[in-house]
């Protein structure tokens, strides 16, 4: 039999050892049945022979009793000697209760005296009282014959009847039960050739079970299991040797499918980093012939084992030449050798070396080596690897050199340049020009809040806009000695030492300002003098007024009348009225042409100063036929700005409009639609933009450039300055806006100014 040990034997095939196992269980399990079915087949047999026996006693005690109760002993005898004759029956005794043989089968048995402690009296001999009945397996015994085979011996207890204690034959006392027992032989040799023939049949019925179950079993195992193990076997072997042959054919939908089909996967994926490490392996070989910077693989010697393209193509010596001649042309180590220090702490090194390439041109080398070990972790070699910077040190004397020049150039700028950090606002740098600007020493600014070179008034208001990156114009500073001074301040945003900063540029204007008003007064003169005939016409008309009155007076007084109350308060109401109006028209003359003082910039409404510079030419247009269209936008958000500057800008671009339209009227008919101006203002998103349009003469294209250059006219001469667009081009300006003209040549004038909004003011984006 098939033992565990041998089951799992090294080398035993799986499907050899599932068989062996299911064959010992099969013929461990058949054997116990066939015994179990054996004994239990022999049981059944001996049973029936108990049963038999027992049936035929009680028929022998049957025949017994009625003879027994006619006293016919020769009839009993019959009866056993006919019975011992029956097939099978191998001898019938019915012995009295001392154990004497009364009636035999054989002549010969007759008289013979039975033992009472033998298996056939015993039972009775050994109870007291004598038990009437016993069950079957106590009265039957099976025994080895003398000559051969077995037989079985019962032994059935004769029990009184009723009467027999009163007959005339029988001598025992009534409380005696047994009179006898009657002991039969039988042969079981028909039973066991019916038992042997059941298990002849049992065993060839289970020999062909058993044929049939390894049949099947075999085919089960071999088509389910060591078909596909020996496949996939053969797949494993091919992936093995590199053929990536990844079909598995196994059309079962079980495990051994699902392992067929992981091998398969695993097969593909095989086959995909097998692909994947050949490509890496042909990349990293052609990163290494190919890489732009020098790599060597040496010995501890200092030999070359190795090297890539890059260094081929440099240098001159080959495989076995030390590194120092190939990389400089030495005959011995170098001083300080990062591969040296490799190969004695296993640490990587860095350096910086100098040499020289084989056609003679001076180089320059970052160098990195780091060791190489064998299977056993010893350093067998350094790898180095050199990066050529001769670019990077020609760049860096270049930088240097620049570093100087920009240093230089940033010292010498005549204007006044600060590097300010963006967050903190505070002074990293300055150049010459801030000192002899500020007289502050560079050391006393650098560090700094930049809010100490403005005034103290407009400290916080000028660091919050630098901060913003905002320009500035005009705005007050402070030098060190207290002297005040207005300067433009230009920034833009940079990155110094990794850190955000603002630029910003300080150009002192205080001189440009000063000469600036001047010609702003003179240019203020100039337009009163063009405005005298309309203000003098606007006057006419309240002093008519009051001469009316004082007629009207004089009048009464002459006729020695007293006006009435009614009349006196109506006449004094018309001379305050007057008088009041023509206070404010000098005022306004007054007002525009004084020299004004130094004004900061304020939140002022374009609309207003609009109004404003149009009150002073309200009459003079109307008496010259110009209507003025205004179309002025509601709630107009504020700028900043100086309201009396920006008045100018607008009357002179009104005189400007005026004198375009007179000309083109001068020498052809012009109707009401060519007598026009247009005064429009809208809001946009970040801005304000003002409008002044008129019908006039327009402006050619050839000249739209310069009509902003300072003395620049298009005038006759003695009708105009050339002033007055050059300064509102700079009064724009100098509020953060600009100023454009739409060259529109016999069709009109259109002047575009764009202010930028004040933050948090109204809002109205028509």
């Amino acid at each position: 039999m098939t033992t565990p040990q041998a089951l799992f034997r090294p080398g035993l095939p799986l499907a050899a050892k599932i068989m062996g196992a299911l064959v010992a269980l099969i013929l461990a399990l058949a054997l116990f049945l066939f015994r179990f079915n054996t004994r239990s087949y022999r049981a059944l047999a001996e049973k029936n022979a108990d049963l038999e026996a027992d049936r035929i006693c009680e028929a022998i005690k049957s025949g017994a009793t009625s003879s027994m109760m006619r006293n016919e002993r020769g009839e009993l005898q019959t009866i056993v000697e006919r019975t011992g004759r029956m097939e099978g029956v191998l001898g019938v005794r019915i012995l009295n209760k001392e154990g004497l043989v009364m009636f035999a089968s054989r002549q010969e048995e007759l008289g013979e005296r039975w033992p009472t402690a033998g298996f056939q009296c015993a039972s009775c001999h050994e109870h007291t009282p004598v038990p009437s009945t016993q069950e079957l397996e106590e009265r039957t015994q099976i025994e080895d014959s003398p000559g051969g085979g077995r037989h079985l011996t019962i032994f059935s207890p004769i029990g009184t009847d009723e009467g027999c204690a009163t007959a005339a034959c029988h001598f025992h006392r009534p409380n005696e039960t047994v009179l006898g027992v009657l002991v039969l032989d039988m042969s079981l040799a028909k039973q066991e050739e019916t038992l042997q023939e059941l298990v002849e049949a049992n065993t060839a019925s289970l020999g062909v079970f058993l044929a049939g179950v390894f049949a099947v079993l075999y085919g089960v195992v071999y088509l389910l299991i060591q078909r596909p193990i020996r496949s996939m076997i053969a797949v494993t072997r091919r992936i093995a040797k590199g053929e990536m042959d990844c079909c598995v054919r196994i059309p079962q939908r079980d495990e051994l499918g699902e392992l067929a089909d992981a091998i398969g996967l695993m097969c593909r994926e095989i086959s995909s980093k097998h692909g994947e490490i050949n490509t890496q392996r042909q990349l990293y070989q052609k990163l290494f012939e190919g890489v732009p910077c020098i790599i060597t693989v040496q010995d501890r010697n200092f030999r070359l084992l190795r090297y890539n393209q890059t260094f081929s193509d440099l240098f001159h010596v080959g495989k076995g030449a030390f590194c120092y001649e190939a990389y400089k042309g030495r005959t011995e180590k170098c001083p300080q050798c990062p591969v040296e220090k490799t190969f004695q702490d296993g640490q990587p090194h860095f350096t910086e070396e100098h040499g020289v390439y084989k056609d003679g041109t001076s180089a320059h080398w970052i160098v990195k080596t780091a060791p190489l070990y064998d299977e056993e972790g010893n350093i067998t070699a350094a790898m180095e690897m050199c990066l050529d910077i001769t670019p990077r040190k020609r760049l860096e004397e270049e930088l240097r050199k620049s570093e100087r020049k920009y240093q230089d150039i940033f010292n010498n700028i005549p204007n006044a340049l600060f590097v300010i950090d963006a967050a903190e606002l505070t002074i990293m740098d300055c150049n010459r020009s801030t000192a002899l600007l500020y007289g502050y020493r560079r050391g006393e600014l650098i560090g700094q809040h930049i809010r100490m070179v403005f005034h103290p008034e407009d400290a916080e208001t000028g660091a919050t806009t630098l901060g913003l990156g905002q320009a500035m114009y005009r705005v007050r500073n402070q030098a060190k000695d207290g002297r005040t001074f207005n300067v433009n301040i230009i920034t833009a945003f940079s990155e110094f030492d990794d850190r955000k900063v603002i630029l910003a540029t300080a150009t002192d204007v205080t001189e440009r300002i000063r000469a600036e008003r001047q010609m702003v007064q003179a240019s203020k003169m100039a337009t009163l003098g063009e405005m005298a005939t309309g203000v003098a016409h606007e006057l006419n008309q309240p002093l008519a007024v009051m001469q009316m009155v004082a007629n009207l007076f004089l009048r009464k007084l002459e006729k020695s009348e007293v006006p009435d109350e009614a009349t006196l308060r109506e006449m004094a109401d018309k001379l305050r009225n007057n008088v009041e109006r023509s206070t404010r028209i000098i005022n306004h003359m007054r007002e525009f042409g004084r020299k004004p003082a130094t004004q900061d910039a304020v939140p002022v409404d374009l609309n207003l100063v609009i109004r404003k510079a149009f009150d002073f030419f309200s009459q003079q247009l109307k008496v010259r036929g110009i209507e003025v269209v205004f179309d002025l936008a509601p709630e107009l958000p504020t700028i900043l700005a100086d309201p009396n500057r920006l008045e100018q800008v607008f009357m002179n671009l009104l005189l400007n409009a005026r004198d375009a339209i007179e000309d083109k009227c001068s020498g052809a008919v012009c109707g009401p639609r060519d007598r026009k101006i247009t005064l429009r203002t809208r809001a946009r998103r970040r801005a304000v933009v003002a409008e002044v349009a008129d019908t006039g003469v327009g402006i050619p294209r050839d000249i739209a450039g310069r009509i902003f250059e300072p003395f620049f006219t298009t005038k006759q001469v003695g009708k105009g300055t050339g002033l007055g667009l050059s300064i509102s081009y700079g009064i724009v300006q100098d509020y953060g806006g600009t100023i454009h003209a739409r060259p529109r040549s016999g069709a009109g004038a259109r002047f575009l100014m764009v202010f930028p909004r004040m933050n948090g003011s109204a809002k109205n984006d028509s």
